[in-house]
């Protein structure tokens, strides 16, 4: 077996039993229980939360390549639950939305981490930065805007007592949404930060006064729906899968739009993600989901959505200096944090904010 890391070095001993487990859950999902050996095991960099494997597989009479991820010892979620992933990936499957097939999976127990894996997903993930180089075409870009657009309708139509997902927190009151994710915010800001920040005690006042501007609709919202969480075919940009379902809960649908329309994902760019206009995508998922949000309801959850990735990114740094996450990235979202702070003060002087 060959295990590595995205950098190329060998993994450490510590991972052994882990493989050994995974190799036998595939065995049993895959191989009608015959022995799997795993020929090459690549643990990847990307993201901030589970740890991820790429690993090929080969059984008597077969072989193939999944994804895999594994609880990590910490993180910025908090808590990573296996079964609630994969009942959210199963649920958005059944929705039709496009997400890797869940083949196996290990609940945690004490001291053993727990893990599931995933049909791999063939394609590119853009990212902010490269979407315009890797989707090359400003048409083929749009189309893949428009084809978010309906994707989130799809996901917000579910009535959430209907999607059975008892792994998730009880759906709050429709016009309780706002304050239910403003409270949380607040309580994590005030864990980790070890200073006082003006724009976002100014950001967290303004959404608590106005807290009733959310559109009075719950569903399932994703919650980090963007580039960066979509696999595409490289040729066109068509879109293949949605990644990353591990914050997913009961909220406002328009947190998911304000979301994609992050300015940290876009700039000063009028794209959605340097996608399609954000007119153009309102549009859209107006016509896939029979009603329209409301300016201020996007305004509110453009401001909400900044300030969470402001705390989030504080939140990272104080995994960090405890030690519970040893890796140079979460660090560096102390760089990372003025960005959403720098786009909160702008979108102020901008009157971005609304009223």
């Amino acid at each position: 077996m060959t295990a590595v890391t995205e950098e190329g070095t060998q993994m450490s001993d510590g991972t052994s039993e882990f493989l050994a487990e995974l190799a036998e859950a595939l065995g049993a999902a895959v191989a009608d229980g015959k022995p799997v050996e795993l020929v090459e095991v690549d643990r990847r960099a990307e993201g901030n939360s589970w740890e991820t494997y790429l690993v090929t597989a080969e059984w008597q009479g077969g072989s193939a390549s999944y994804a895999v991820k594994r609880e990590p010892l910490s993180g910025i979620v908090g808590s990573y639950d296996v079964a609630r992933e994969v009942a959210l990936l199963r649920a958005a499957a059944g929705l039709g939305l496009p997400v890797p097939g869940v083949i196996a999976h290990r609940v945690t127990e004490p001291g053993n981490r727990g893990f599931f894996v995933m049909e791999r997903l063939i394609g590119a993930v853009p990212l902010p930065h490269n979407v315009t180089r890797q989707i090359t075409d400003a048409d083929d870009r749009a189309a893949l805007g428009r084809r978010v657009a309906r994707e989130m309708a799809k996901l917000h139509s579910a009535a959430p007592d209907s999607l059975h997902l008892p792994e998730l927190d009880a759906a709050p009151a429709p016009g309780d949404t706002g304050r239910v994710e403003n409270d949380l915010w607040r309580r994590t800001y005030e864990e980790v930060a070890s200073i006082r920040i003006p724009i976002l005690d100014l950001a967290l006042a303004w959404l608590d006064h106005r807290a009733d501007h959310v559109s009075g609709r719950v569903s399932l919202v994703h919650n980090d729906f963007r580039v960066g969480n979509l696999v595409v075919e490289p040729d066109n940009g068509a879109l293949v899968g949605v990644l990353d379902w591990e914050t997913a809960h009961f909220s406002d649908p328009v947190a998911d739009l304000a979301w994609f329309f992050q300015r940290t994902s876009r700039g000063r760019s009028p794209l959605a993600c340097k996608l399609l206009h954000v007119d153009e995508f309102v549009d859209e998922y107006a016509e896939a989901a029979g009603w329209r949000p409301e300016q201020q309801t996007l305004n509110w959850w453009a401001v909400q959505s900044l300030a969470k990735t402001a705390i989030g990114c504080l939140q990272a740094v104080a995994i960090f200096e405890r030690g519970d996450r040893p890796e140079l990235r979460y660090a560096n979202m102390a760089h990372s944090v003025y960005y959403s702070l720098g786009w909160l003060n702008q979108m102020l002087r901008d009157g971005e904010w609304g009223s």
